[in-house]
């Protein structure tokens, strides 16, 4: 095969290797995402599992302090039917009454704890589910990983090997040359030369469509071991047999 063939072979080998990686890593990156997804639902469930616990010991605590000032009510209270003065059962008065709102304080605020206890469980649960569903997905995408690996992995060995041969084929400044442009136009290194008015001797680059001058058109027809690059986006330019057939000589 000429030079210009074998680039046009490494050029499609170098496709199907982009390809079948292309697969794989899709997967990857969807799973990736899934993942990261389920790792945020369990640490904001972790996050509620603390937010719980201490939701739940200042109601106790709050409880408690109410059982305590009822405690100091009724010692108060038995006071009251002990002592001996009016004073002094005006003053044990004041103080149960102010006891008795503190107590009341106490409660409203126990409550309202426990409210947040309720809400906290609800969107414990909500996100458990969550992250039940989501584990699901993660388990998903990686089955659809191996069985991807499993499909493409002996297609990518062979096709990496095939792509190797090729580029052997080519000397080190075309090949260097090759992957350059590959890694610039994210592995569009060659492109087809398209027809635009056979008269008029117009033709176009597949990959930019700028017009090429007819000297490269016909250093592709008569020179075929001289490689040709487009002037404008610098991929390699190559005509179909067919087009060569087409516009060659009769």
């Amino acid at each position: 095969m000429s030079l210009q063939d074998d680039l046009y072979q490494l050029f499609l080998l170098d496709q199907q290797v982009r390809g079948l990686r292309r697969r794989l890593d899709s997967g990857l990156r969807r799973h990736g995402l899934l993942q990261g997804k389920a790792e945020q639902f369990e640490s904001q469930h972790r996050e509620l599992l603390t937010q719980l616990k201490q939701a739940q010991a200042r109601a106790a605590d709050l409880e408690h302090q109410s059982d305590d000032v009822e405690q100091k009510v009724e010692l108060h209270r038995e006071q009251m039917n002990t002592v001996t003065t009016n004073k002094e059962y005006s003053a044990l008065l004041v103080e149960v009454n102010t006891l008795k709102l503190e107590k009341s304080k106490r409660e409203d605020e126990a409550l309202a704890q426990l409210d947040e206890v309720d809400e906290i469980k609800q969107r414990i649960e909500e996100l458990s589910e969550k992250l039940a569903d989501q584990t699901k997905l993660v388990q998903g995408a990686e089955t659809e990983i191996d069985a991807a690996r499993t499909e493409v992995g002996d297609r990518l060995n062979q096709a990496k090997n095939e792509r190797n041969d090729a580029a052997a084929k080519l000397g080190p400044t075309v090949l260097n040359t090759f992957e350059r442009i590959s890694l610039h136009h994210d592995g569009e290194a060659l492109a087809l030369v398209e027809e635009q008015d056979r008269r008029r001797r117009e033709y176009c680059c597949g990959g930019c469509y700028i017009q090429l001058p007819f000297e490269h058109i016909n250093t592709i027809m008569v020179q075929p071991n001289e490689p040709v690059q487009c002037p404008s986006c610098h991929r390699f330019i190559h005509m179909a047999d067919e087009l060569k057939v087409a516009i060659g000589p009769k």
